[in-house]
């Protein structure tokens, strides 16, 4: 992640992209289940389904502007009327897919079944916010623009959708991952809209949700630990049973309230 975030150049970005995906493969099936398997070649199809939106979009850039950095690509957009965009809506589509919006939610799902603390990790605080992170990087272009449109199109639809299928189960690792696709949406469709303010908004969101949400599924994590459910209505009296535990949680969902 931290090799994703500080480069430039788009086929390093890319190597590193690619990486995130096999880790998360690995980590989703270290369970050895057949339901882990199943859900780890989900996450692996969706994502490199990505990755090749991403390689088309590295192809167009280096074969018709000779453009290899994304800063480049960013700059250019007053090229915006002669084909920049087409890797835009490439390098969007790739973004969409690794940030699990719909229709591509159900790897993100799926990874629920991995191990807490890469729950945690991976699947709430670093490799989805890729996606919203290259969206990010990408907004100045979308301005007034299709595809900005578009983005912000799928993930206000996202964020309406995943809101209402999270208050709709009891499980808590489900109620975060629904939340973190919920969340996500929201910060793609702040971040489709182009403006400075939009794109200040996305970045204060995905801060905040990538403290919180970790906190939330290692704490989560931890009450299954001592009490062998995760179920949220067992969680009722938590206060008196465990109150530090108790206490910690309030703190993350104050910090998503924030």
């Amino acid at each position: 992640m931290f090799g994703l975030i500080t480069s430039d150049n788009l086929s390093w970005m890319f190597f590193f992209w690619e990486i995130t995906s096999i880790t998360s493969f690995l980590l989703i099936g270290y369970p050895r289940s057949s339901e882990s398997v199943t859900n780890s070649f989900r996450a692996l199809w969706m994502n490199l389904l990505g990755g090749l939106g991403f390689t088309f979009a590295i192809l167009f850039c280096a074969t018709k502007y000779g453009i290899g950095n994304l800063s480049e690509l960013v700059a250019r957009s007053s090229l915006a009327l002669d084909g920049i965009m087409v890797p835009v809506i490439l390098l969007s589509f790739a973004a969409l897919t690794k940030s699990a919006q719909m229709p591509f939610s159900r790897w993100l799902l799926g990874a629920m079944v991995a191990p807490t603390p890469s729950s945690a990790l991976l699947h709430s605080a670093t490799m989805v916010k890729a996606g919203v992170y290259l969206l990010i990087r990408l907004s100045p272009l979308m301005d007034d623009h299709i595809s900005g449109t578009l983005v912000t199109t799928i993930g206000g639809f996202t964020f309406f959708a995943a809101s209402l299928l999270a208050i709709s189960v009891s499980d808590g690792k489900k109620v975060l991952a629904y939340s973190t696709i919920s969340n996500l949406g929201l910060i793609t469709a702040c971040a489709g809209v182009g403006q400075p303010e939009a794109v200040w908004a996305a970045i204060m969101l995905l801060v905040f949700h990538a403290v919180s949400k970790s906190l939330m599924f290692l704490s989560v994590g931890a009450v299954e630990n001592s009490t062998g459910s995760r179920d949220i209505e067992d969680m009722h009296g938590l206060i008196m049973a465990s109150p530090f535990l108790a206490l910690v949680m309030v703190i993350g969902i104050a910090g998503m309230f924030l």
